[in-house]
């Protein structure tokens, strides 16, 4: 949804979020966009860490521009190292680069506890190497921490060293032709890239039916806190009920007494 409308939602304070969703969604369903409500209702609440990310996507948009440059920046070196036409060197120099944003980001971010800041700078660090992570960042709707996995994740910066471009060349520094024990190892490499692709498929389509299911799960609360608060006003009126019936019974109870001594003494 890239609406003015999401974008203000996530940069509001954390404890407004859920209020502030369902009443979005209210003016959608009563404008007749019911589509446009369920798709509202089924934005996710952030994290704490998350919610951190998204402020400091408003707050300091300068260094998170800068950080999604490096991370494209490292996904060219790492395609660059894999196709032969650098060295590492050059991949090791972009993970730096990468890094220093992350801690200096994350030193600013609005958490409390190491345990807190650690999600953050994991958040940011996944944002450099994972393109989906830096898409959630750069537009500022993070709604779980998140964290690097597969190449450019634990291996980036300990990428091969410089025996691993003399390799590729021959003598007088000519690029040598490949040889069978090249080929084999670039073969597994490709089928270790693929398998990190399908098993990415399958992380996102979970991630997919968690939100799903977290959504519903959140619908299903508010709707029975409505209930609640329905229920709980329409017995707190009907105690009030109960207090003036109790009043007007007293007062007539009192009336009859009184009436019933006047006559006994005017039989007196």
């Amino acid at each position: 949804m890239d609406e003015p409308d999401v974008d203000r939602l996530y940069g509001l304070a954390l404890e407004e979020f859920v209020a502030a969703r369902d009443a979005l969604a209210r003016e959608r369903r009563a404008a007749g966009d019911r589509a446009g409500a369920q798709a509202m209702k089924a934005l996710a609440k952030p994290t704490r860490a998350a919610w951190a990310v998204n402020q400091l996507v408003r707050a300091r948009p300068d260094e998170i521009a800068a950080l999604v440059q490096a991370g494209e920046a490292l996904e060219g070196a790492q395609e660059r190292l894999l196709a032969g036409d650098d060295d590492a060197a050059a991949l090791r120099a972009a993970a730096e680069a990468a890094r220093a944003l992350v801690d200096a980001l994350a030193g600013e971010a609005e958490v409390r506890g190491e345990a807190a800041r650690e999600k953050v700078r994991a958040t940011l660090h996944a944002a450099t190497v994972d393109p989906e992570v830096r898409a959630e960042v750069a537009a500022g709707r993070v709604v779980k921490e998140r964290s690097a996995a597969g190449f450019g994740g634990a291996g980036a910066v300990a990428a091969p060293g410089p025996a691993t471009t003399t390799a590729r060349k021959g003598a007088g520094g000519k690029r040598a032709r490949p040889s069978q024990r090249d080929r084999e190892r670039r073969e597994r490499e490709e089928r270790r890239a693929r398998e990190r692709e399908r098993q990415t498929l399958r992380r996102r389509e979970a991630l997919r039916r968690a939100r799903e299911a977290e959504a519903d799960a959140e619908a299903d609360v508010d709707g029975a806190r409505r209930a609640l608060a329905q229920v709980e006003a329409t017995l707190a009126a009907r105690r009030r009920d109960l207090d003036g019936a109790e009043r007007a019974l007293r007062d007539a109870r009192a009336r009859r007494e009184k009436a019933e001594r006047q006559a006994n003494t005017s039989a007196n």
